[in-house]
Order: C-alpha cells, then structure tokens, then sequence
C-alpha cells in the first residue's frame, strides 16, 4: 500500500480513467490493473500529466530505439535500483533482464540484483554498471574520465548519452517508489508480471 491516497481502477473517472485503460496491464486473472507506481501520482491535480509524463520517459529511457540493448538499461535498472535500495524498481528490473536474457546467461541476475556483482557481466555491461552506479552515488564527481572509460568498452557518444537517459530515469523513477511507497506487493497481489511493460 502506499503511503498516500490513491485512485483504484474501479474509482477512476473521466481522463484518469481512460489513462488507466491505456496503462492498464492484463493479470493472470484476466482482468486490468495499473502498476502502483503510476496510482501513486493518481491524487495529483496534474495526475494525468504526470502519468502520461512518467511513462513517456520510461518508454524513451528503457524501451524507444537505442544505442544500448534492453539488457543494457535493464542492467542499469537493476545497479541503480540497488544503489538506491528500491525494492520496487529492483524487482521489476530483475524480472525483466531475465525475461531478456539468453537461458545460459540468466545466471547474472541474482548477483547482480542481490549484491551488485558484475562479475558475469560482459566487459561493455560492466562498464556501462560501473557507470550508472557512479552516476547514482556521486553525481557532482563525474568526469570526462567516466565518459572515455565507457568509449574505451566500445560506446559511442549515442551509446554514453542513453546510459545517462536509462541512469536517470531510473533514479526518478526509483524516488517516485521510495517517496510514495509503490508496494510491489500491490502489484503482485494484483496479479501483474513483473517486469513487463
């Protein structure tokens, strides 16, 4: 449950509603529910805004054409959502970047999700983990260092700027969750898979 009020499917009217059927996903019950990170900003005067706002950088960040792979930003979701301790984000972005990957490579993703070990990952995923970790921690220490770290694992300045994109993201989205508190437990209980989206 969250730490405020919000909007439940069935109580939505008028735009909200019709955001909630747009966002709405299909659970194994066979009906329609809004993870509850988007029903946290339900009670918002700019509710509408602000959920067309957090998907649309979701969908630029994690899911539009890019210089990184799906794995790539969900690897970054998972480092940062660890960084951060958002056991919101951190399981939806595990659940992912196993849907992801490849049987012989799913192995990474408990490492990674439980204490940060990058140890399976590829020499570009962990250069670009090490990255977004830093970014997460130290913002005001990045250097142009940082940056040719990441050109020396083979990304171009396409490549660099979406590691920063996913990075941030998932740190908003990361402090919409903790600042809320999105309930993954509201999701689960709502029959929603995890990690799709």
């Amino acid at each position: 449950m969250a730490y405020i009020s919000t909007i439940n499917e069935t109580e939505a009217t008028g735009k909200l509603a019709e955001l909630y059927s747009k966002y709405g996903r299909s659970t194994d019950g066979g009906q329609q529910a809004v993870d509850d990170i988007l029903k946290t900003h339900s009670v918002s005067p700019g509710a509408v805004e602000a959920i067309e706002a957090h998907v649309g950088l979701a969908v630029s960040a994690m899911h539009t054409e890019s210089a990184l792979s799906r794995i790539e930003r969900e690897i970054i979701g998972v480092v940062v959502s660890l960084v951060n301790g958002c056991e919101y984000c951190l399981n939806h972005h595990a659940n992912a970047l196993d849907r992801l990957l490849p049987d012989d490579r799913k192995a990474i993703v408990e490492p990674l999700a439980t204490d940060g070990d990058t140890s399976g990952l590829t020499k570009r995923e962990a250069a670009i983990a090490k990255y977004a970790q830093k970014l997460t921690v130290d913002p005001g220490g990045m250097t142009g260092g940082d940056v040719a770290a990441l050109k020396g694992a083979g990304l171009g300045d396409p490549a660099v700027h979406d590691v920063v994109h996913a990075t941030a993201y998932s740190a908003y989205a990361n402090r919409i969750a903790l600042g809320l508190g999105a309930s993954i437990q509201a999701d689960v209980d709502a029959g929603i898979e995890l990690g799709v989206g």
